[in-house]
């Protein structure tokens, strides 16, 4: 007898439902892990630079209100950078140091220097690098800076871009104390032979021994010549005379600064609404009163050019202040009625630093012919060095850049200078050597 043998069933596949849920289920996987990798780089990798625009800080929470406010109650500076770097409060340093346009130029180099240290330290190397680019463009393009200051400024700003890796921009940076060292004509012979060695070693750490040795063995023939005889701007940059009635709203501000930073320390670091309100009247009245006295003597045509700039560069001081308060970088909302005009107060820094800089002819053109050339650059030199690191808001940098490379030009000495040009977007500055003679033009930027 036979039997048949049983035929096996088909194989069903599986139904087009199951695929897209299979589907659907690779992508949530996906998309999970890809949020988790994002949550960990955000945790664990490195942190954003939070001070490459520093009006547009995007945490202001980082600045120690108390500190920061003190700096309104008439207090100096480096008292309130003193107790805030022994504090670690880098980002109230950070904002004093770059947001403030009346700080000694020399001092503000200093301080930016430092946070490039401190940051680096803190793990925020973004914005230790940030600080670093800003420490060399002002040791570049300060006026009145003496040759030898400058190259031992990027001296140490090379070391600390070498401490973070960067290798490339510390030697980018040597290269910059080389034109210094060969060409400067106002350095003596032992200062020139000491960045010569200086530079040979830094060769040779980065593992260029061939070029540090080479550097190190330039011989040194000729003295340099006495420093420049530069035009100064520290007389322009003092508060002018200012009538009494302003004087006593500007001892109101600072009593009511001095009130909120007392209620702020007993309130464990917030200040109540009574103090910050007391101290946001006090602000308003002080704007008030400045725009009446600013608007009454510029519109005068007897005022001296010297006097005339100083109050152009009070005016820029205190709209800082304005928009800084309006952004709420003194760490706390002080001024809340500002806050909603801040887009109008940025606009009207950028206007006022244009006017001192448009202005500043006017003082230029009342000194002695021989002494114009000089002092249309050290004040180019200063409007562009505040474009650097951001403090100039909304600056026109092309058109800046333009201005100093060509008033740079026609400066009938010889020395080194700085030349900018504006690169995807950013103001580029470098060093280079001009001969004497008027009318003689720096090299093409590369």
């Amino acid at each position: 007898m036979t039997t048949s043998a049983t035929l096996p069933e088909p194989r069903r596949r599986p139904p087009r439902l199951f695929w897209l849920l299979l589907g659907l289920a690779a992508v949530f996987f996906l998309v999970g892990l890809l949020a988790w990798g994002y949550a960990l780089y955000t945790t664990h990798g490195p942190a954003p630079a939070l001070w490459a625009r520093p009006w547009e800080m995007p945490e202001p929470e980082r600045i120690s209100p108390g500190l920061a406010v003190w700096s309104l109650s008439g207090v100096e500076p480096d008292q309130v950078y003193r107790h805030a770097m022994a504090d670690d409060q880098l980002d109230t340093v950070a904002a004093m140091t770059l947001l403030t346009p009346r700080l000694d130029p020399e001092q503000r180099l200093g301080w930016i220097h430092v946070l490039a240290q401190r940051f680096a330290k803190a793990d925020r190397e973004a914005d230790a690098r940030v600080f670093l680019q800003d420490a060399s463009d002002l040791a570049m393009l300060l006026p009145g800076l003496p040759d030898a200051q400058r190259a031992n400024m990027l001296l140490d700003v090379a070391a600390t871009w070498a401490s973070l890796g960067e290798e490339e921009k510390a030697r980018w940076t040597l290269e910059q104390v080389l034109v210094l060292a060969q060409s400067s004509p106002y350095l003596g012979k032992s200062i020139r032979k000491a960045l010569f060695v200086q530079l040979g070693e830094r060769y040779t750490q980065l593992g260029d021994e061939a070029r540090g040795e080479a550097i190190a063995a330039i011989p040194v023939l000729e003295e340099g010549l006495l420093e420049p005889n530069e035009i100064a701007l520290d007389s322009l940059t003092i508060p002018p005379i200012r009538p009494d009635s302003l004087e006593a709203l500007i001892r109101q501000r600072e009593a009511a600064a001095q009130a909120y930073v007392e209620d702020w320390s007993r309130g464990g670091g917030e200040a109540g609404a009574g103090a910050t309100r007391t101290l946001e009247n006090a602000l308003i009245d002080e704007d008030l009163g400045r725009t009446v006295f600013y608007d009454n003597i510029l519109a005068r045509e007897d005022i001296p050019p010297n006097e005339r700039l100083q109050v152009l560069f009070d005016r820029v001081q205190w709209r800082a202040i304005r928009y800084r308060a309006a952004s709420r970088l003194y760490g706390a909302s002080i001024t809340p009625s500002w806050e909603a005009q801040r887009l109008d107060m940025g606009v009207a820094l950028r206007d006022a630093i244009w006017d001192l800089h448009n202005q500043s002819t006017v003082w230029v053109a009342s000194l002695a012919e021989a002494n114009q050339p000089e002092a249309r650059v050290a004040v180019d030199r200063l409007v562009v060095s505040w474009a650097a690191i951001g403090l100039y808001v909304g600056a026109n940098q092309e058109v800046l850049v333009e201005a100093l490379n060509q008033d740079i030009a026609v400066l009938p000495r010889a020395g080194v200078f700085p030349r900018g040009r504006i690169e995807k977007d950013r103001l580029r500055i470098e060093l280079f050597y001009k001969p004497a003679g008027e009318g003689a033009r720096p090299a093409p930027a590369e």
